[in-house]
Parts: C-alpha cells; structure tokens; sequence
C-alpha cells in the first residue's frame, strides 16, 4: 500500500492555497486539488500490513507540540533552472515546524523511502513547460504571497491511490492534540 504522513490544512487556507495554484497553471503545470493539499511529513512509498501497524504505534508515542505557522510565499523544487514542484512555504514558526518535522522522520527512520525534511506543501507539478519564463515571472510575483495562519495539531497516515484522474488519499490513521 502507497502512503504517507501529512498534515491537512484548514478549508479556509485551502480555498487560498488553491487559487494561488490556479494563478500559476499553465499548459504542463498541473495543480493539486483543494481536498488534497498538505504539508508533507513523511512519505513510505508502498508498505506491507507488518510496516503500516509499526507506523501506527509510532504515531502514538510522537510527542505532540503545538505549533502555529504563517503559510507564506512560492518557491520550487529543485530549482528555477529545472522546476518539478511548486510549492508554498512557511515564515513564522519554520525553526520550530522544521524541528518537529525532523524529530518525526528520526522516529520513522527505517521505514520505508529516506527524504529530506523541507517544510513544503506542494501546490503544482510541471510536466513540461512550454513558457518557462511565464512561469518563473508568475512564481517570483508571488515569492512572498501571504496566505494565512495555521495550528499544526494533527498528523494523518494517508493510503495514496494512484488513478487516471489523480492521487486519491484516503485516512488511515489521525493523531490529534
């Protein structure tokens, strides 16, 4: 089974972080759904049962720390020489976010892909680009875009079900605080 951990954010920032993600689709730029945006984790790949119940009982000994972020401004993954993912950031609060999202992948440690710890909530994927310098001018327009405040007070173990038409994420596992 495909699955990560992430972090939904609030409908009211989903509807934001949305059209920001409609200002910059363009030909080969897909955008991720409102029902699917969240802050990455820790992303498995495919798990069997035995991995997933070990990722369950990892969840429940992570040390909850309320945290409250300002989401804010675009960047992209790698780089703006090669885009693959555009993202949107944090400002107040990254020290601390980056510091829980760090201790959380030491816990999983083991488990499933290694990936860096870069707090991000991806907003597009390029394909392709047809119109590069568009695209970057529309990113650098929004570098520091302001889009709302957040409590980070729940993690989530998602299922990702690859379709024609897109991710579909189903919860397996809700820790709240």
């Amino acid at each position: 089974m495909r699955t990560f951990i992430g972090i939904p954010i609030p409908k009211e920032l989903r509807k934001k972080v949305y059209k920001i993600g409609k200002e910059i689709e363009m030909r080969g730029v897909k955008t991720v759904k409102p029902e699917n945006l969240h802050w990455t984790v820790k992303f498995f790949g495919d798990l069997d049962e035995k991995e997933i119940k070990k990722v369950k009982e990892i969840m429940d000994s992570i040390e909850k720390e309320k945290i409250e972020i300002e989401v804010r401004g675009i960047g992209t993954f790698p780089g703006s020489s090669y885009v693959k993912i555009i993202w949107v950031g944090v400002s107040k609060g990254r020290t601390e976010f980056y510091e829980f999202l760090k201790e959380i992948n030491k816990k999983f440690s083991g488990i499933g892909k290694n990936s860096s710890v870069i707090p991000h909530l991806t907003i597009g994927r390029v394909k392709f680009i047809k119109d590069k310098e568009n695209l970057l001018k529309k990113i650098d327009e929004l570098r520091n875009v302001r889009i709302g405040r957040m409590k980070i007070n729940k993690i989530v173990l998602y299922e990702s079900q690859l379709t024609t038409k897109g991710p579909v994420y189903k919860e397996i596992k809700k820790i709240e605080w």
